[in-house]
């Protein structure tokens, strides 16, 4: 499987060829990058949002606004904490909801770089779980220009 490399935006990732592009301008318009994939009918897609960071200058201020926006959409939150990726500290959150006897699964992780907010949002069905490592494989080849 081929990889391709996402250079923009003050930011680089690879990802694999069978992620397909999404229309960006259809999901928000500070998204900077939309992929779906298809595997046995479910759908999976990883959206990829730059916004200002504001005031925000530790990724632990993020915590409590995340979470309190997943828990008014109505998901459970799983897992709330801060990783550190190639020495980047991250804010990771998963959060889950129950759609067709089937739980849908949301990983959202949230970088600062040079005054900007980068987000890395994973949709998926946890019973089908291979998008997962691909969005992982995704979240270890970031690099900041």
């Amino acid at each position: 499987m081929e990889e391709v490399q996402f250079d923009e935006e003050g930011i680089k990732f690879r990802y694999l060829s069978n992620w397909k592009e999404q229309n960006k301008e259809m999901i928000a318009p500070n998204c900077i990058k939309a992929l779906v994939k298809v595997v046995e009918g479910n759908p999976s897609t990883i959206t990829v949002y730059k916004n200002d960071a504001g005031d925000v200058e530790a990724v632990a201020q993020l915590e409590e606004p995340f979470k309190e926006n997943f828990q008014k959409q109505g998901w459970n939150i799983v897992e709330s904490k801060i990783l550190n990726l190639n020495d980047m500290p991250v804010y990771h959150i998963v959060a889950s909801a129950e759609e067709g006897g089937k739980t849908l699964e949301n990983n959202t992780s949230a970088l600062l770089n040079d005054g900007n907010m980068y987000v890395f949002e994973l949709m998926h069905f946890k019973e089908f779980p291979y998008a997962y490592n691909d969005y992982l494989a995704i979240m270890d080849s970031i690099e900041f220009e």
